[in-house]
């Protein structure tokens, strides 16, 4: 039976309310209050127009977090598709203990970033970390912890999200390997394709939309790169690992400049609604096609 209009008003006004009372005003307020001198901790608030955005262009630390997350962004992802991706082709084909291996590799993502970072802050800590006494086990000199050097901080954060984020990639393409007709796979093993070839005209065609969704998915969650980090490296050696969620952490919660951390809190949010929108115009033209 399809539903009227006043069944579907019925039905979908608990969740407008909920959504407008506990996320769309309070962010409609926030959005406001960017462009005002507000504070927790203010008695008088002065409307400032565009000023905190403008703080927050010119700052250099603002500056270094953009081009650490672009760095972070066009390195983890493509990682994490093509890792993920690769364990799940492994897994597309039965194999004894196949449930166990999915659920041993989604192990990394259901640790939570936080507790995540204190483990391998703790493994590459130069005390305790795994590096210094896996060198003193071969009587080697001791190096320096790679999350607090310079050239290697970056690189070791963005290996510690691969390391959480590709199981999760594979979970999601695992099924729609499987659901490609073992017809396909056969005529391209009978036609002499190569592995990478069956990837490139087999999977690729038919995952198309699912690759293009969970590309656009890793993204804004690299862009709102926070926790993990925060824990791992608080953002240093400098402003080595420092994001833009960092960042404006760090100006309304350390500095207690509430107005310009809310603002750089503003542009993260209109970066991760970009890719969004990216998304939806590419869905569209593959539909469209």
């Amino acid at each position: 039976m399809r539903l009227t209009r006043r069944d579907r008003t019925v039905l979908f006004a608990p969740l407008a309310v909920l959504l407008g009372g506990w996320l769309v005003v309070p962010a409609v307020l926030g959005l406001v209050a960017t462009f005002t001198t507000y504070s927790p901790f203010t008695t008088t608030v002065r409307f400032s127009g565009f000023a905190n955005y403008a703080a927050v262009v010119q700052d250099p630390q603002f500056g270094a977090a953009i081009r650490n997350i672009a760095v972070f962004t066009l390195v983890a992802v493509p990682l994490e598709l093509a890792i993920g991706f690769g364990i799940a082709y492994l897994l597309r084909r039965p194999m004894k203990g196949r449930a166990l291996w999915r659920v041993l590799l989604l192990a990394p993502w259901l640790v939570s970033p936080i507790a995540g970072g204190v483990m391998w802050h703790f493994l590459f800590s130069g005390s305790t970390g795994m590096l210094d006494f896996a060198l003193g086990w071969l009587r080697l000199p001791e190096v320096a912890s790679p999350i607090g050097d310079l050239r290697l901080a970056l690189p070791t954060a963005i290996a510690v999200e691969v390391w959480r984020v590709a199981p999760f990639v594979t979970f999601l393409l695992l099924p729609g390997l499987v659901s490609i007709p073992n017809a396909r796979w056969e005529e391209a093993t009978l036609a002499g394709a190569s592995w990478f070839q069956q990837i490139v005209h087999v999977a690729v065609p038919e995952l198309r939309t699912l690759l293009l969704t969970v590309a656009m998915l890793l993204v804004g969650l690299s862009l709102g790169t926070f926790d993990g980090i925060l824990i791992l490296t608080g953002g240093g050696p400098g402003t080595a690992t420092l994001t833009p969620a960092l960042y404006s952490y760090g100006r309304a919660f350390q500095t207690n400049d509430w107005p310009v951390g809310a603002a750089s809190g503003w542009l993260i949010a209109a970066g991760v609604i970009a890719v969004g929108l990216i998304y939806v115009r590419l869905a569209r033209e593959r539909v469209a096609a």
